[in-house]
């Protein structure tokens, strides 16, 4: 055998880079079958034919003979003479286990028993092993390749690295001492914790080499700063500071970027998992990937990989119904499982879908009250949020019998600690026969994060901002009025909803719960995510964001659920950091969506949440106007000499062409725009094409609840009014004014919007009295029938009246009683209504909003006050329903 240790070790990284996508290639080349794609089934050719090239040249016979059987069988694909089918396929893949463990164990492989891989790929060779027949002597069984979760949440540490579902190597040529080690051989097949751990990482020379650029500059930097310490030229020192912080975030963010990788790497290992475990349990899935290109620190990659397979391994057991039992529900006889992943708010988010049986929440309580989990009375205590987190207690299943793939209560609950490890957090959402969504939200890195740094009885905590909403200071005048008691819960009234507090001192022991201090100062309030929980976090003060270092915490205070880690602060001193999940777990805290039985969502049931972000802006400092922030493309600040007069109508030079300009005292009732050098205009887009709006001075970007009044100041171009800041303001309506101004630009609009009008009925859900009437006028005047509840319960009714007849729903989300979120649910599980198409509109604009409508179902989602895209979207949509009805 070569005995050159560098030469191994780039061999084995080499060969691990041309496995990486093994898998996930002879997948997709079986689902081609006789049609698989020739460049395919060439590219997994050649790789199996370098390794079986370089491991000749080195000695390792026993790979060599491996890998040129695998060889001859994939040259037999590519020629045309034997077609890829499934029992084939089955061999091909236990063969690249077997490969990838010898190469992981290049020092032992040559010793590594082969013959019944050579067997049985020589068998095909020779057209012994018919295509259709199983092959079940050697197809690979679901729980070889993904065993069931070790009960040691340690052991989940590990990085990954499963024979059967590797993720891609990244790996840069190695010591030798770390790639000759003896290891203990890991048996075929299985998911084996002795395996090799990828400990290094492949990054582009220019990331390389702005490393070194940027530690050249900090070694500058460091020089000037001891020469200006030596020659106490202390006016200087400002500047050489500055100098020294800018290369040191520039580090930062460069070795950040250094350490990411996409979650494509433990996305790809997911396709084989569903396949092998589907065709043990007798199932048909399919498994769709989205966000594969979404990036996380390595070390989070590493850390989720087993905790993912058994979310994935979960769908398919539990979630998925025999085919039988999908017949008789109407269901496609495949079932889907999706898993996406997306940024949110600084936070990478990871949901597990599946169309499956969906949980019951009953039957949840009811196995938790027989194991002894829960009393009867708890049980009946509980809502639906609470139920559905019974599956992450220990020794919790819903399994009706033990099997080798689960049953035995050991994975969710390792899944939840090992997750919240790494600082994330992991809840379910779910609807009784149609499906369940895991949903899983992770920090993008572990290493260095931006933290606010807070102080409370005395004490510095950090709270990494990813998991900070917003700051609020409450006034000593208003705590009285603002921070209410309902049952034995403090909340805040924010922006028109009811925000859950927590107390930092009280959850920590370190003060009283409520003393005469907290009730005479103002109140400093973190407004946290956890989950799908928010809540406001009472601190007595706030410092300066910093970007700190985390370390682990001492054995003393490992186990405490409220603290994630600590750190040094830049004056020397230390600083718990505080987890923000662990809190809300600790603390009982509860969402609001809860079925209404906590005390925030008692109370806020009743309280209109309708809130607008909206531009204020200034023509004449006598009035005040508000513009729908969401419809807004740009705001740009330009010189009057940029604007030309053409024919009565203002155009702006922009951008190498003309952008129109209207001008609000043209086209409604207003005063006249003083002269200034400096303007303001407001760039949105009406029919396809940007307009401007041309003003003098902008105020604020605002948030508000203020009810609209839609009678006062109404006028073509003016929506209405509201109160905001102590001024009366003026809602304009964009649409209009455009109409007015430059009708032309309108026309394709208008005749899509008015041609072909049918019978269709629309049934709008809507709370708000000024958006009902709103919403309600633009769709009547695209020809269709409205009729317009006040509420989702109204709504809900009216749809399971049998004299009523719809063809499509538009639901606000933020209502009474029945929210949109539910009415949806409700639609898509009722059979009689669940063909309708569903709109939602919404103030809500947020990622996480619409990808929790859409995950309840709701086909479009379109933003309050946009008539243009609604509009549109609704005569779109209905002209290709009624042309198939």
């Amino acid at each position: 055998m070569f005995e050159d240790r560098e030469l191994i070790g780039e061999f084995v990284n080499e060969s691990r880079e041309h496995l990486a996508d093994i898998e996930s290639q002879l997948l997709d080349i079986e689902a081609g079958g006789a049609n698989a794609d020739p460049k395919l089934v060439n590219e997994v050719f050649r790789a199996i034919h370098s390794i079986k090239g370089a491991a000749g040249f080195m000695g390792f016979v026993t790979l060599g003979k491996l890998a040129h059987e695998l060889e001859s069988v994939l040259n037999l694909v590519r020629m045309g003479q034997l077609v890829p089918t499934s029992p084939i396929i089955d061999i091909l893949l236990k063969a690249a286990d077997k490969l990838r463990n010898m190469i992981d164990d290049i020092d032992n492989s040559n010793q590594a028993e082969i013959a019944d891989h050579l067997e049985a790929l020589e068998l095909i060779v020779a057209g012994l092993i018919a295509a259709e027949s199983p092959v079940t002597q050697h197809a690979p069984r679901a729980t070889d390749i993904a065993a069931p979760m070790p009960t040691d949440p340690q052991s989940l540490l590990v990085p990954a690295t499963d024979v059967a579902a590797p993720a891609r190597s990244f790996a840069a040529p190695q010591p030798a001492s770390t790639t000759t080690a003896p290891r203990p051989a890991a048996s075929e097949g299985a998911t084996s914790n002795a395996a090799p751990a990828d400990n290094s990482i492949r990054v582009g020379i220019g990331v390389l080499d702005r490393l070194m650029t940027l530690a050249g500059e900090l070694v500058l930097s460091r020089n000037q700063l001891l020469q200006t310490l030596n020659s106490k030229e202390y006016a200087k020192l400002d500047a050489v500071s500055a100098r020294v912080n800018q290369v040191t975030s520039d580090l930062h963010e460069t070795v950040m970027r250094a350490r990411m990788q996409v979650v494509g790497t433990i996305f790809n290992r997911f396709p084989r998992v569903v396949r092998d475990l589907s065709s043990q349990l007798g199932k048909q899935c399919e498994l769709k990937i989205e966000g594969g290109e979404v990036e996380l620190d390595k070390s989070i990659i590493e850390a989720i990989g087993d905790p993912l397979t058994h979310l994935i391994r979960n769908s398919v057991d539990h979630g998925i119904e025999m085919p039988e039992q999908r017949r008789t529900a109407n269901k496609p006889i495949k079932a889907l499982v999706v898993m996406t992943a997306f940024h949110q708010s600084g936070k990478v988010n990871i949901t597990i879908s599946d169309d499956g049986r969906g949980i019951d929440a009953d039957n949840l309580r009811q196995k938790a009250v027989s194991k002894g989990l829960i009393s009867a009375e708890q049980a009946r205590a509980m809502n639906e949020r609470d139920s559905l987190n019974l599956i992450f207690r220990p020794g919790f299943s819903t399994a009706e019998k033990l099997t080798d793939v689960s049953g035995r209560g050991v994975g969710m609950d390792v899944v939840k600690t090992n997750i919240e490890r790494v600082g994330g957090s992991v809840w379910v959402e779910t609807e009784v026969g149609r499906g369940t969504t895991v949903h899983v939200r992770l920090p993008l890195t572990l290493a260095i994060i931006p933290s606010l740094i807070v102080h409370t009885a005395g004490n510095r905590y950090a709270i990494p901002q990813s998991s900070i909403s917003e700051l609020v200071r409450v006034k000593r005048s208003e705590v009285a009025t603002k921070i209410q008691r309902l049952k034995s819960a403090e909340v805040l009234r924010l922006r028109g909803t009811l925000l859950p507090l927590v107390r930092l001192k009280t959850v920590l022991g370190i003060g009283a719960a409520h003393d005469e201090h907290d009730k005479a100062s103002a109140h400093n309030i973190v407004v946290v995510d956890a989950g799908p929980v928010r809540f406001g976090l009472v601190v007595d003060g706030l410092h300066d964001p910093e970007e700190i270092v985390v370390r682990p915490l001492g054995r003393h205070m490992r186990n405490c659920t409220l603290l994630s880690g600590a750190t040094i602060l830049g004056d020397g001193q230390a600083a718990l950091i505080l987890d923000s999940a662990g809190i809300a777990a600790f603390t009982g805290m509860r969402s609001p969506e809860d079925d209404g039985r906590g005390a925030a969502a008692d109370a806020s049931a009743t309280v209109n949440t309708d809130t607008h972000q909206l531009i204020l802006f200034q023509n004449d400092p006598s009035e005040q106007f508000a513009i729908p922030l969401q419809l807004v493309a740009r705001l740009e600040r330009v010189r009057a000499n940029q604007i030309d007069q053409i024919g009565g109508r203002k155009a702006l030079r922009y951008r190498g062409g003309v952008l129109p300009l209207l001008v609000l005292d043209q086209y409604i009732d207003a005063q006249p725009m003083p002269e200034s050098a400096w303007m303001h205009v407001v760039v949105f887009v009406m029919g396809g094409r940007e307009v401007g709006l041309l003003i003098r001075e902008l105020i604020d970007i605002h948030t508000t609840t203020a009810a609209i009044d839609g009678k006062l100041f109404r006028q073509p171009g003016v929506l209405g009014s509201m109160v905001i800041g102590d001024k009366t303001t003026r809602l304009l309506d964009l649409y209009e004014i455009t109409k007015l101004a430059h009708p032309d630009c309108l026309q394709n609009i208008d005749a899509l919007q008015s041609g072909g009008a049918s019978e269709a009925r629309i049934l709008l859900a809507e709370d708000s009295d000024f958006f009902r009437a709103r919403m309600t006028e633009a769709i009547e005047a695209g020809g269709y029938e409205v009729v317009a509840c006040p509420d989702g319960a109204e709504a809900w009714k009216t749809l399971q009246d049998p004299k009523q007849h719809f063809d499509m729903v538009v639901t606000d989300l933020e209502m009474p009683h029945v929210n949109g979120f539910e009415l949806i649910r409700r639609i898509r599980q009722h059979p009689s209504v669940s063909h309708l198409p569903v709109f939602a509109v919404s103030s809500l604009a947020s990622e996480e909003d619409q990808h929790r409508a859409r995950t309840a179902g709701v086909d479009e989602y379109h933003i309050k006050l946009d008539r243009e895209s609604l509009i549109t979207a609704i005569r779109t949509r209905l002209k290709s329903v009624l042309a198939t009805a």
